[in-house]
């Protein structure tokens, strides 16, 4: 407790205003500038208003450009010197974007005793978001990643009315799965079409839109969503690269699937859903609505991706 307090607190030193040259003076900070992609920032806003001013916008929305906010936490309001009032706003957020971004200035609304509105801008702050793939981190035993979206004897690209094709198909496949299991009454167990006729994207797609259709995170139920979605995704990676996925810890599984070779991209989409995974299901954390549902649009994305690589690989006689 007495380090939080003086980490607030020196946050709040870094976020006083300068000399107090205006009515209404508002300055922002960050705990750190450089974070890995998905990582929490504290960020604090603090706003110092001459005796009749009133705060009526602290200018933070749930989207800031690339930042989103996962957490707003109660403002504090003290006194200062000349009689002014300081307001303190404190946020978490987080960015999902890998690479030089900037955290846009945050505009506090402010109305005078006299009723005249009026509005003061803070300095935007450049922050360094990085890749869950840390540089150092030995790698040599990587095989280079197949393009996924590429035939294997082919030299350029796959055209793109190819795979909206491919896409579609996928879909259309997705659609009747789901309309067989909701026509689908009880009585003795029965062999699942999905198991003998789709890939594992493709099972992983309809699992993934079956847990999206939940609204789990809407209604606070953070842990469970999560253990869905990492089930989902443990059970893709063991099926279609042979992986021991049950058994590993997020971090574990990422080194298998760096020395499998598998895609990069897809590696870091389903270790960080692995990781906020853990945390929600034996930590306990605090998460945000928007925060978890990022995290079935990413696996979506990355599943669609996935099946249209799985179609190309059938098409071709290879083993997906």
């Amino acid at each position: 407790m007495r380090v939080l307090s003086a980490a607030t607190l020196f946050l709040v030193l870094l976020a006083s205003p300068a000399a107090a040259d205006g009515p209404v003076n508002v300055a922002a900070s960050v705990d750190k500038r450089g974070i890995t992609i998905g990582d929490p920032i504290a960020l604090v806003l603090v706003v110092e208003t001459d005796q009749g001013y009133r705060i009526t916008d602290s200018g933070v929305g749930r989207i800031m450009d690339e930042f989103e906010v996962l957490e707003a936490l109660p403002p504090q309001v003290s006194k200062v010197s000349g009689g002014r009032t300081r307001y303190t706003f404190r946020y978490r957020i987080t960015a999902f974007r890998v690479g030089d971004v900037v955290f846009p200035p945050i505009s506090v609304a402010y109305q005078s005793a006299a009723g005249v509105p009026g509005v003061a801008p803070t300095a935007e702050i450049p922050v360094v978001v990085t890749s869950v793939i840390q540089p150092g981190e030995a790698t040599g035993d990587i095989k280079p990643a197949k393009p996924q979206l590429r035939l294997p004897t082919a030299a350029a690209q796959i055209p793109q009315l190819a795979v909206q094709v491919a896409l579609a198909l996928v879909v259309l496949v997705v659609l009747a799965l789901l309309i067989v299991r909701t026509r689908r009454t009880a009585g003795p167990p029965k062999a699942d079409m999905d198991e003998v006729l789709l890939t594992p994207a493709q099972r992983a797609l309809a699992e993934l839109n079956r847990v999206a259709s939940l609204g789990l995170p809407e209604k606070g139920r953070y842990a469970e969503h999560y253990a869905l979605l990492s089930k989902a995704l443990r059970s893709y990676v063991r099926d279609r690269f042979g992986l021991s996925a049950g058994e590993r810890t997020p971090r574990e599984l990422r080194e298998d699937m760096l020395r499998a070779g598998i895609d990069r991209t897809e590696i870091a989409t389903i270790y960080e859903i692995l990781r906020e995974g853990e945390s929600a299901r034996f930590h306990q954390a605090v998460s945000y609505p928007a925060r978890a549902q990022h995290a079935v649009r990413s696996a979506l994305d990355a599943m669609r991706r996935a099946a249209v690589a799985e179609q190309y690989e059938l098409m071709k006689g290879q083993p997906s």
